[in-house]
C-alpha cells in the first residue's frame, strides 16, 4: 500500500504544465503599451505563473499572477519612465510554470523614432521663406503626436555675435557638448546596424541621448534654431534667413521628439538635410586708378560684383563711359574683377565724365575728369616735318629739330586738329630729333637735299605767299573747288553724317538734279540761297541709346570691323564703301574700330532688312577688297549681320533705338571672326533665304552662313521681258 502511494505521488508530481504566449510585435517604442497573453495548461490552482521581462540579457522587471480556469493571464506593460527605467535593445518575456519554462519570441525596445525629410536638400536666397517638412514614426510604423527642433550648426556660428562672454560660454558649452557626443555615439553604436538594416538604408541619424532640456529661448532663433510641433506624424516648419546671411552648403539637423507628461523627452529621432543658400547680387565695387586723366593716358577701372555679406562673385559687368551730355564714349562687357583699360583719346574734350558699372539691374557710377593738354603728333613725310595737334586744347609751343645735333627752335601755333609744315634741307644723310618737351621723335638716316642745312616752314622764305608754286596750287584748288561746290562743300565729318543720296528731297512734288551729279552733302541753308527751296535732308546718322517709347520693330544690323591701323587713303575708299549703306538707307553710327550700319523699317520701308544689309554688305567688301588688289597698304577688315528687335524712333533727325537682347554683340562677334567676308546669323539668313546665297559653317558649335551672293529679280525680270520679245520679233 505505501509503494503504490508512493508510485501514485511520484506520477502526479511528473506532470509538467505546459506555457503559451500570444505573439508579440517586432519593436515597441517608449510610449507604447505591450499586451500580453499567457496561458498554462493544465492549470494547478495553488500555483503562480511567473513571467520576467529580460532586456539584452538581464531582468528588467517580474509578474507573478494566479492564472484563470482557463489558464490564461493577461499581462499590460506601458513602456514608460514610471514602469522600467531602463529598458532598451533586444527583449523578450520568460515565463515559469509548475517546474516549466518557456520563452517568448524576441522584439525590440527603443526610444528612436523613424524621421523623413521631405526631400534631401533645400535651396534658397537669402531673406527669402523655405519650409522644411517630413514625416515621424515609431519603429512599429505608427504616427507619433510630438515636436520638432531644426538647427543649422555652422549659421548659429556665423550669426551669434562673438562677445568675451559669448566666447567663454561657448567654451564650456563645447566642452559639455563633446561629453554628451562621445556618450551618444556610444549609445548609437549599439543599434545603429540593426536599424539601418531594417529602413532600407536610408540616411536618417539616430540619437538614443536623454535630455531634459526645456522649449527654446528667443536667442535660439537667432542663433540658428527653430520648432514646430508634430501632428498625426507630419511636421512642417517655416524658415527665414536673414537678408545678410553668407551664401554656401549649410548642414540641416531635424530632431523630433516625445514628451512625457513630466516634460521628460521619451522617444526621438533625427535626419539630416542640407540646405544651400545662393549668392545675391547687392552692390557693385568700382574703382579707378585716378581720377584726373591727362588725354592720351589709359584709364584702368575694376570692378567687382558683391553679394549680401561683401564677398566677390563672379558674373558679367556691363561698363559704359559717358561725357557730360549722356553721349557713350566707351562701352564693353567684362567680367568681374577684370581690370580693363581704356586709352582715353588725345583730342577728348576736357571735362567731366563717367563711368558706370551695371549688372542685373544694380549699377554704380563714378565720375573722373580730363584735364586740358596740349599734345603734337610730328611726322617725317618727304623731306617734310609735319605736325599736328592732336590735343583737346590749341598748341601754342615752340618745338626744338636737330639735324645731326643742329638745333633749330621754330614757334607753332595749331588750333585743334590744325597741322604746320615744315621743310627740312640739307646736303647728305642726318639724324633727325623732333621734341617740344613732353612729345620727342628720332629717325635716323633721313637723306636731305639742299644748298644749307635749315627748318623752314612752308610759308617762310623761299616759299612764301608770292612764290609761283603757291600761285599755281592757289589756282588749281580754286579750279577744283568751283569745279565740285554743289557736289562737296562741306567735308564730311563722319561715316554717320554723310548724306549720300542722288536726289534731294523737297517740301514741293519736285525734285532737282544737277547734271548727272548730286550734291549730297550741302547745307540746307545753303541750297535754299540758291533755290529758295526747302530742303528735308535724309536721316544718316544713328544712335544707340536708352530708347522707352518708340516702335519696336525687327530691324537688321551690319557691322564693319578695321582690324588695322588705315592712313588717308584707306579712309578715303571706306567713305566710298559706305555710301552703299546710305543708298539702301541704312543709318550709320561709329565706336572705336567698328562702324554700325542700322535697317530700320522707319528709314527702309520694307520689312527684307536682312537683304537689304547683306545687298550692302556685297558693295562694301567688293570696293574694300578691290583696294586691297590695287593698293600696297591693305585694308583688314570683317563683316558681320544680324536679325532681331529694336525699339527705335526718328528724333532730331537722327535714328535712336535701344536694342534688345544681344543683337548688337552677336553681329560684332561676326565681325570679329570674318576675315574679308560677310558672315550672317542663322536667323538673318532665314528671313532672307529667299534671295539671300550662302553656305553654312561651323563656328563654336553653332550655325552661321557666309553669304555668297544675292538672288537680283531685278535682272531676272528684265533677262524674262527680253526673251519675251525676242520671241515675238522672231513670230512676226
Amino acid at each position: 500500500m505505501f509503494v503504490f502511494s508512493l508510485i501514485v505521488l511520484l506520477a502526479i508530481n511528473s506532470v509538467f504544465a505546459g506555457i503559451f504566449f500570444s505573439e508579440l510585435n517586432s519593436k515597441y517604442n517608449l510610449g507604447d503599451t505591450i499586451d500580453l497573453n499567457a496561458r498554462v495548461d493544465p492549470v494547478f490552482g495553488d500555483r503562480l505563473l511567473r513571467v520576467t521581462l529580460f532586456c539584452e540579457g538581464n531582468p528588467v522587471i517580474e509578474f507573478n499572477n494566479f492564472p484563470d480556469e482557463e489558464g490564461s493571464v493577461n499581462i499590460k506593460l506601458p513602456l514608460n519612465f514610471n514602469t522600467i527605467e531602463q529598458a532598451s535593445g533586444n527583449c523578450y518575456f520568460l515565463g515559469k510554470y509548475s517546474g516549466e519554462s518557456r520563452q517568448s519570441n524576441g522584439f525590440e525596445i527603443s526610444k528612436r523614432l523613424l524621421v523623413k525629410l521631405s526631400k534631401e536638400s533645400f535651396f534658397t536666397n537669402p531673406g527669402e521663406e523655405i519650409i522644411i517638412s517630413g514625416t515621424a514614426t515609431r519603429l512599429n510604423g505608427n504616427p507619433i503626436n510630438g515636436e520638432v527642433e531644426i538647427a543649422i550648426p555652422l549659421l548659429s556660428f556665423l550669426q551669434i555675435e562673438l562677445t568675451d562672454e559669448t566666447v567663454q560660454n561657448n567654451i564650456q558649452s563645447n566642452n559639455t557638448t563633446n561629453n554628451g557626443d562621445n556618450n551618444e555615439n556610444t549609445n548609437n553604436e549599439n543599434f545603429t546596424n540593426n536599424e539601418l538594416a531594417d529602413n532600407n538604408n536610408t540616411n536618417e541619424t539616430t540619437s538614443a541621448q536623454e535630455t531634459t532640456q526645456q522649449p527654446p529661448s528667443p536667442i535660439n532663433f537667432e542663433a540658428g534654431k527653430f520648432y514646430g510641433k508634430v501632428v498625426n506624424g507630419e511636421f512642417s516648419v517655416n524658415l527665414k534667413l536673414k537678408e545678410e546671411t553668407p551664401a554656401g552648403n549649410y548642414r540641416v539637423d531635424v530632431l523630433v521628439f516625445e514628451k512625457s507628461d513630466d516634460g521628460m523627452k521619451t522617444s526621438e529621432g533625427v535626419a539630416v538635410g542640407s540646405l544651400n543658400v545662393f549668392h545675391v547680387l547687392k552692390s557693385i565695387e568700382l574703382s579707378l586708378n585716378n581720377q584726373n586723366f591727362d588725354p592720351g593716358v589709359f584709364l584702368e577701372a575694376k570692378p567687382n560684383l558683391l553679394d549680401q555679406t561683401g564677398v566677390n562673385i563672379e558674373g558679367e559687368v556691363s561698363v559704359i563711359i559717358r561725357d557730360e551730355t549722356s553721349k557713350r564714349a566707351f562701352e564693353k562687357i567684362i567680367s568681374s574683377k577684370e581690370i580693363f583699360q581704356y586709352k582715353i583719346p588725345a583730342n577728348l574734350t576736357s571735362g567731366y565724365y563717367e563711368i558706370e558699372a551695371s549688372s542685373s539691374g544694380i549699377s554704380n557710377v563714378k565720375k573722373f575728369f580730363v584735364n586740358e593738354k596740349a599734345i603734337a603728333s610730328f611726322e617725317l613725310v618727304n623731306n617734310s616735318l609735319i605736325v599736328t595737334n592732336i590735343g583737346n586744347i590749341p598748341y601754342r609751343k615752340d618745338i626744338e629739330v636737330e639735324l645731326n645735333g643742329k638745333p633749330f627752335i621754330k614757334k607753332v601755333s595749331l588750333n585743334l586738329g590744325e597741322s604746320q609744315k615744315f621743310k627740312l634741307s640739307g646736303a647728305g644723310e642726318y639724324n633727325v630729333k623732333i621734341s617740344d618737351g613732353e612729345t620727342e621723335m628720332f629717325q635716323d638716316g633721313v637723306i636731305l637735299t639742299g644748298y644749307a642745312v635749315n627748318v623752314n616752314a612752308v610759308n617762310e622764305k623761299g616759299f612764301g605767299f608770292n612764290s609761283p608754286i603757291v600761285w599755281i596750287l592757289g589756282a588749281v584748288i580754286l579750279a577744283i573747288g568751283l569745279l565740285f561746290l554743289f557736289r562737296n562743300i562741306f567735308k564730311k565729318k563722319s561715316l554717320a553724317y554723310h548724306f549720300g543720296k542722288n536726289e534731294l528731297e523737297l517740301d514741293r512734288t519736285d525734285k532737282i538734279q544737277i547734271g548727272k551729279s548730286s550734291i549730297p552733302s550741302i547745307r540746307q541753308s545753303e541750297l535754299e540761297k540758291f533755290t529758295g527751296w526747302q530742303v528735308q535732308e535724309p536721316i544718316r546718322q544713328a544712335d544707340q541709346s536708352v530708347v522707352l517709347k518708340g516702335h519696336r520693330s525687327n530691324a537688321a544690323v551690319l557691322v564693319l570691323k578695321i582690324k588695322n591701323k588705315i592712313g588717308r587713303t584707306e579712309k578715303q575708299t571706306l567713305e566710298q564703301a559706305i555710301e552703299y549703306v546710305y543708298d539702301k538707307n541704312g543709318a550709320v553710327y561709329e565706336q572705336e574700330n567698328f562702324v554700325f550700319a542700322v535697317f530700320s523699317p522707319l528709314m527702309t520701308r520694307t520689312n527684307k532688312n536682312e537683304v537689304e544689309a547683306v545687298k550692302a554688305a556685297e558693295k562694301v567688301t567688293s570696293i574694300l577688297n578691290d583696294h586691297n588688289r590695287k593698293f600696297r597698304e591693305k585694308i583688314e577688315f570683317g563683316v558681320g549681320i544680324n536679325s532681331g528687335d529694336i525699339i527705335n524712333r526718328i528724333e532730331n533727325k537722327k535714328l535712336k533705338f535701344s536694342a534688345l537682347g544681344n543683337f548688337i554683340v552677336v553681329a560684332k562677334r561676326l565681325a570679329g571672326i570674318s576675315d574679308k567676308q560677310t558672315l550672317v546669323t542663322k536667323k538673318a539668313y532665314e528671313r532672307g533665304i529667299s534671295e539671300i546665297k550662302a553656305e553654312k559653317i561651323k563656328f563654336n558649335g553653332g550655325e552661321v552662313y557666309e553669304v555668297k551672293g544675292v538672288v537680283d529679280h531685278e535682272k531676272n525680270k528684265e533677262f524674262i521681258k527680253g526673251f519675251l520679245n525676242r520671241q515675238n520679233q522672231e513670230e512676226d
